[in-house]
């Protein structure tokens, strides 16, 4: 997921369940995220509030706050990897597509299912 609001690029690294944050000014690596316990298989982003969401084979979506890289919820409704992700910044919701074959839907503000 790329950020041009903050100049900076994410990155999962599949099997590690971490998502490196690179400077796409300088190339250079300047943050980790931890927290998942399966391996990264799709990124989006909030450019209007601040947010990235991660979607795992564990069948979470972490929501990160972009600036200070802390994980700030983790939505929950599938019981399968998370194979897509996408975001209404319109209506300010987070789609989530998983191998569940279910859409789950998430308000971003409140993390909970709608």
């Amino acid at each position: 997921a790329v950020s041009d609001w903050l100049g900076c690029l994410f990155v999962g690294v599949e099997y590690s369940g971490k998502i490196n944050q690179w400077d796409i000014q300088t190339g250079k690596m300047i943050a980790t995220l931890e927290g998942h316990e399966g391996s990264i298989s799709r990124l989006a982003i909030s450019e209007q509030r601040g947010l990235l969401f991660s979607g795992s084979s564990d069948g979470t979506v972490g929501q990160w706050d972009v600036q200070t890289g802390q994980r700030t919820a983790t939505l929950k409704g599938h019981e399968g990897e998370i194979l897509s992700l996408a975001i209404s910044e319109q209506r300010g919701l987070l789609f989530g597509g998983s191998w569940d074959r279910i859409i789950e839907q998430w308000d971003v503000q409140t993390g909970q299912r709608t």
